[in-house]
């Protein structure tokens, strides 16, 4: 009896050292795909989400962070310059930068 006992003790630390030394090259399944990581000495830009575009006749509005915007205002030090479909254009004096609407879905009303 101590013989098996010994030996499931043994295949069992086997095993136990062969997942943990293969974990590191392991991807994570819930990382979302669009997981971007910084690279050391890369500047990132303050979290901006672009949640909703709103076009109709006479106005665009967007909002950013949950604050509503339009052309020409600012948040986050950043102008407000341009409203698309599916996307913005903000920008300041270190240059440009593009929010897209991921995964949006385009409603389109006549009231």
């Amino acid at each position: 009896m101590s013989n098996k006992l010994w030996t499931i003790l043994v295949v069992l630390a086997v095993t136990t050292s062969l997942l943990l030394a293969g974990e590191k090259s392991l991807k994570d399944p819930t990382r979302p795909p669009t997981f971007a990581t910084v690279k050391p000495g890369q500047k990132t830009v303050r979290n901006l989400k672009l949640s909703s575009i709103r076009i109709n006749d006479n106005d665009r509005q967007v909002v950013i962070n949950g604050k509503r915007l339009r052309k020409g205002n600012s948040i986050a030090n950043y102008r407000l310059q341009r409203i698309e479909v599916g996307y913005v254009i903000l920008s300041n004096a270190k240059g440009t930068l593009r929010l897209n609407l991921i995964n949006s879905r385009i409603i389109r009303k006549k009231l």
